[in-house]
């Protein structure tokens, strides 16, 4: 018989034996299970799977670990492509955008020292970019012109310093010296804004833009829609009333002229000369001086002179014309540019614009008859004082007043005047004589036969 070895383990000695892999083993799955059965078996029982499942991020390292190389090689040609786009292209792009869709809104301007070819400007404009950040823009050299027209034909020319923009931010030029460039888009602009109830000036520049260090060229091409003159519409004749004898200069009108202004523009016009009608009638010329026109209503001292040998021996026409003012107590009187100077020199953009303008405004006669008789009796002067006045002056400068005086008197009643028959004309006006009466209750009648009677007599 052999040797029996009594080294070997006695489970060996069993069926199970060959399954056997080394001692750590743990005890084999019995006969007649699948194979995940026995995968479930050996792990419940703590031994070792020789089958590992990999994370999502084991895969990607690996991944990574063998393929690093052409991720690399990809970043850099697309950055080497995507970054010269961006900066040159995508960028300016952006900016010119961001500028596109900007507002642009005039909150102030002025026209000042209107010489014939260049004007001092102020321009300013609120330009809200829409954006957080802030934005340096370099000087910036503006066409100003007309759309119709287009950038190529400027009138002009405005100078914007280099600026940070930062939300809502004001820029312009102020008070800049501004040659005029183009007289006709000049005078075409002028003639908008003195008969359109709202103009539009078009600007448009380019310069460099910098968003952090980031560089961008852009364009400003705007529209600057604001109210603007509307025609003088609400002009009127206030305060007149005939200075009686007249001034030294022949002015024989006085009162004051409103314009109104409903604009935010400043306009300095100078010295207007303007024509006087009644219907196609001119009877005289009235000027303001040192006309500038500021936003709201503008009044100003109006000189002017009536041409009363002409109104006289136009009464008839004169009558007709204003007939249906007359029954409403009052005067229609149209008034036209004729010139307008600006420090002795004429300026041909205002006095052509200004002139294709009638403006027309009521006078109302009884008050221009009241202040007409506080004026004649101002200072204490009685009826007596107020007739050797005019006689005197009638003597000094012909009989020329008084002769229109007396004619007029007689055109209106169509028969030689005799004081009774004017007196009774005056008396018959209620509205006259409620208004001498008021202002000089005791001197009514005396006024009304003393003035008729010495017209009557001479």
């Amino acid at each position: 018989m052999g040797k029996q070895n009594v080294d070997r383990p006695a489970y060996l000695s069993s069926d199970d034996a060959r399954y056997s892999v080394g001692i750590h083993r743990g005890p084999m799955a019995p006969k007649g299970l699948d194979e995940s059965s026995k995968l479930e078996l050996v792990e419940s029982a703590g031994g070792r799977s020789l089958a590992t499942t990999r994370t999502r991020r084991q895969k990607f390292a690996a991944h990574w670990r063998r393929f690093w190389f052409c991720y690399l090689l990809g970043n850099v040609i697309f950055l080497a492509i995507f970054l010269p786009v961006f900066f040159l292209v995508a960028i300016p792009a952006i900016s010119q955008l961001v500028v596109n869709k900007s507002d642009l809104v005039l909150v102030n301007a002025s026209v000042m020292q209107p010489r014939p070819d260049s004007i001092v400007l102020t321009l300013q404009s609120a330009l809200d970019l829409h954006l957080a950040l802030s934005v340096r823009i370099e000087p910036l050299s503006l066409n100003l012109f007309e759309r119709d027209t287009g950038p190529e034909y400027p009138w002009g020319k405005g100078n914007i310093p280099g600026i940070t923009i930062r939300g809502n931010t004001t820029l312009g030029v102020k008070t800049q010296h501004t040659p005029l460039l183009n007289q006709t888009v000049w005078t075409d602009y002028v003639h908008d804004v003195v008969f359109k109830k709202e103009s539009t000036l078009a600007v448009r520049g380019s310069t460099n833009s910098y968003l952090g260090v980031l560089k961008s060229h852009v364009t400003m091409d705007k529209d600057i829609t604001s109210p603007t003159l509307n025609s003088f519409e609400g002009f009127s004749l206030s305060d007149t009333y005939l200075k009686l004898p007249p001034l030294e200069d022949g002015t024989n009108l006085l009162g004051n002229a409103t314009l109104p202004n409903p604009s935010v523009l400043t306009l300095e016009i100078g010295q207007i000369v303007l024509e006087v009608k009644s219907g196609d009638l001119v009877i005289g010329n009235a000027t303001l001086e040192d006309v500038i026109l500021r936003p709201g209503n503008n009044t100003f001292p109006v000189k002017g002179i009536l041409d009363i040998p002409t109104i006289l021996q136009n009464i008839g026409q004169v009558l007709a014309d204003q007939g249906p003012s007359i029954k409403q107590g009052s005067l229609s009187l149209v008034s036209t540019t004729r010139t307008v100077k600006w420090n002795g020199t004429v300026v041909p953009y205002y006095t052509d614009v200004m002139s294709q303008l009638p403006l027309t405004a009521k006078v109302g006669l009884v008050s221009t008859v009241k202040k007409t008789v506080q004026e004649l009796f101002s200072g204490g002067k009685n009826i007596t004082d107020v007739i050797h006045e005019l006689t005197s002056y009638s003597k000094g400068n012909g009989t020329a007043l008084l002769d229109d005086l007396k004619q007029g008197i007689q055109a209106i009643e169509g028969k030689n005047s005799s004081s009774g028959a004017l007196h009774e004309m005056v008396k018959r006006n209620l509205y006259l004589r409620d208004e001498f009466q008021e202002s000089h209750p005791d001197q009514t009648d005396e006024l009304f036969n003393s003035l008729t009677s010495w017209i009557a007599k001479h």
